[in-house]
């Protein structure tokens, strides 16, 4: 197998009814695309997809489906995720811009990253785009209770898909970065144990914390859809990047309520935004965190959250 693919798409989204929106629309635009992108491209009775079929992981008709190689693959035979995994590193990510305002006027533009990840999902760009097209358009779905409706606007740019490229050896780069700057591009999920044992939310994440969260997203990642990573070099990279110190950081609480159609859960998010400088750090550590902040971490990354811009 190959390095890891990723290919960043844009478009403009741009609303065409008023309309209340939420600051992170993530989630309501990727469920709007699966919605209209499963229902052009399953082959399956309804009453299939409703019921037994509810979800694809060991579907027949997996290879070359736009909604299944992008929604729900299944990992490649043979190959056993740790508990969780699966979910950890869906191969598309939505993320809008963030923060959004309140309400939606007609002829306002929002800028909206889809990153799809691995050759297969790359190969659905123009359907999952299409998808989410359609259902901006249908007057009966749109966004949120007022059913708000946009365009996308194509963007004629060509863009190239990009190998990730990792280091696993710091002798090959020597060189410091007296400081780094992390600037949260959309909230932050992550959870770790408190000294209760408990789950708690990371509200103040330190660089370790940061990196920490990208491998275990990258490492899953690299182990579906390219070559794997070598074991070594988690616990290598882990303990380099526990020796980064917080020079200054400037994160505050935000939290958010999330509505599963599938499910028909309710429950509330909460997290960080915000910013942080760190230093100083080992150069050879800096393409371990951009590219975690680009395929995105933690709780709900496939919905756009836990992205970051790296400023060294």
């Amino acid at each position: 197998m190959s390095r890891l693919v990723i290919l960043e798409t844009t478009r403009l989204l741009r609303f065409a009814r008023h309309g209340r929106l939420l600051p992170w629309l993530g989630p309501a635009l990727r469920g709007l695309a699966g919605g209209r992108l499963r229902a052009s491209a399953c082959v399956l009775p309804v009453i299939e997809q409703i019921g037994a079929r509810k979800y694809c992981a060991g579907c027949l008709h997996m290879a070359g489906c736009s909604y299944g190689e992008t929604y729900e693959p299944d990992p490649a035979p043979g190959l056993h995720l740790a508990m969780g995994w699966e979910n950890t590193a869906r191969p598309l990510v939505v993320a809008p811009a963030f923060p959004l305002p309140d309400t939606a006027e007609p002829g306002m533009a929002v800028q909206v990253n889809i990153v799809f990840i691995g050759r297969a999902a790359a190969g659905h760009v123009d359907k999952v785009w299409e998808a989410l097209r359609i259902g901006g358009a249908d007057a009966a779905i749109g966004l949120g209770d007022d059913h708000v409706l946009f365009d996308i606007e194509s963007n004629p740019d060509p863009v190239l898909p990009e190998e990730v490229q990792l280091p696993f050896d710091a002798s090959k780069d020597d060189s410091w970065a007296p400081l780094v700057r992390v600037e949260l591009s959309s909230p932050l999920f992550v959870n770790e144990a408190g000294p209760n044992g408990r789950k708690r939310a990371v509200l103040d994440p330190t660089f370790g914390q940061l990196v920490r969260a990208g491998l275990r997203v990258l490492g899953p990642l690299h182990k579906l859809y390219a070559e794997p990573l070598p074991d070594h070099v988690f616990g290598y990279v882990k303990t380099a990047a526990e020796t980064v110190p917080t020079i200054h950081a400037a994160f505050h609480e935000f939290r958010q309520s999330k509505w599963s159609h599938r499910s028909k859960d309710k429950f509330e998010m909460r997290g960080a935004i915000g910013w942080a400088e760190y230093g100083p750090v080992p150069g050879w550590l800096l393409p371990w965190l951009t590219w975690a902040g680009r395929v995105h971490v933690g709780t709900h990354r496939i919905t756009g959250a836990g992205g970051w811009r790296v400023l060294a």
